[in-house]
């Protein structure tokens, strides 16, 4: 089975730029396919603890004391992020896939995944698909079918080619972030 990659925003601590003004340019950059060039630049970011920064939900579970720091933090909808024991765990099954960037964050170690594992694996005729002003990047997919899933064999982390905002997950990454006790995914099945 293939899994949205989703960070669950509203039960743990997201992650916020200290300077967006400075390194927001950089989060874009992550939308390319290819791999991005280094030296990378050094990126700060921090916990969003302040009350206007937190989601309703989240400022009632700070109250309870049951907002927690997760090992795939939310940055910012568009970013891969794992916690330092995440990437430890995955990383066998995705260093094939992915760039590594350090993030500097005073909370604890962090990495942004920039996925480079472009794979056209979606069946364009037999999927519900709404594309982007008619051309051929995709805005929007409402029921998903695969070409072939040994497209997709060995690997743990992808995009799909003409959706490159979206990162997807196997059942093989899920499976270690199960039995690793890892935290702060969300595992809803493609429609």
């Amino acid at each position: 089975m293939i899994w949205k990659y989703t960070p669950d925003a509203d039960h743990y601590y997201n992650l916020a730029l200290i300077d967006y003004e400075r390194d927001g340019w950089f989060l874009h950059e992550t939308l390319r396919t290819e791999p991005l060039p280094e030296p990378f630049p050094v990126i700060t970011v921090r916990y969003e603890t302040e009350s206007k920064e937190l989601s309703p939900l989240q400022r009632k579970l700070v109250r309870q004391g049951k907002l927690t720091r997760g090992d795939f933090p939310s940055f910012f909808a568009i970013g891969v992020v794992f916690s330092d024991k995440a990437l430890q765990v995955l990383w066998p099954l995705i260093e094939d896939s992915v760039q590594v960037i350090p993030l500097q964050c005073e909370e604890g170690r962090f990495d942004l995944i920039h996925v480079s594992d472009v794979v056209d694996c979606l069946d364009l005729e037999r999927s519900v698909v709404d594309y982007i002003l008619g051309g051929d990047l995709i805005s929007h997919v409402e029921h998903y079918e695969f070409k072939d899933l040994e497209l997709l064999e060995g690997k743990g982390i992808f995009t799909i080619q003409g959706l490159r905002a979206s990162t997807f997950v196997t059942d093989a990454f899920k499976a270690l972030v199960e039995e690793n006790d890892l935290r702060g995914l969300l595992w809803e099945p493609l429609p």
